[in-house]
């Protein structure tokens, strides 16, 4: 089992079928980081039951929604934020083959991500957590699905991919064993 906090967002991997890293902030990402920037990374990379790779990104904008910089990044009806979601995806696919290669601590685990993104009969779990302060629901699900349309295309390229986005209350819909909660 593995918990880890993303901001204020707790993440609780309860299964031992979960092998889960926080990628953003793991050495093996860090290596090439530091060596050429910037180079982005999703929050989590798993692999649920040896089967099926995630890469989950969090962005809570919660209370902040309104902030100026929030809404540079969430104007045209989010092309920004997910041109940002795409690069961190792309970015990360990149480097966990190095990662692969390099990695002194988890080698087996990114040797086995390697192996699932080269399966083309496993898909590629893309999930975008989005936490924003908006008053209607049906508001909230229309941007969502904007959204969603916005970031396939964009990783148009990942042929064999399953891409949700979604806020916390949605998310243990995609993310199979977890628990999820705010802080």
């Amino acid at each position: 089992m593995s918990n880890f906090q993303e901001s204020g967002i707790n993440f609780k991997f309860q299964s031992p079928k979960w092998n889960v890293v926080k990628y953003d902030e793991h050495l093996a990402h860090k290596k090439v980081s530091n060596a050429l920037q910037p180079t982005k990374a999703v929050d989590f990379l798993g692999i649920h039951d040896n089967r099926q790779l995630f890469l989950v990104e969090v962005k809570n904008y919660r209370g902040h929604t309104h902030d100026a910089e929030t809404q540079e990044v969430l104007q045209a009806k989010g092309e920004e934020l997910m041109r940002r979601i795409a690069v961190k995806v792309r970015d990360t696919i990149a480097t966990v083959t190095n990662s692969a290669r390099f990695s002194t601590n988890d080698e087996d685990f990114f040797t086995r991500i390697n192996q699932l993104l080269l399966d083309n009969q496993k898909k590629i779990v893309i999930i975008a957590c989005i936490e924003l302060d908006i008053a209607g629901e049906k508001e909230h699900k229309a941007r969502m699905s904007v959204w969603m349309q916005k970031l396939k295309q964009k990783l148009a390229w990942l042929h064999a991919a399953k891409i949700s986005i979604n806020p916390i209350e949605n998310i243990s819909a995609v993310l199979p064993d977890t628990e999820i909660l705010f802080v």
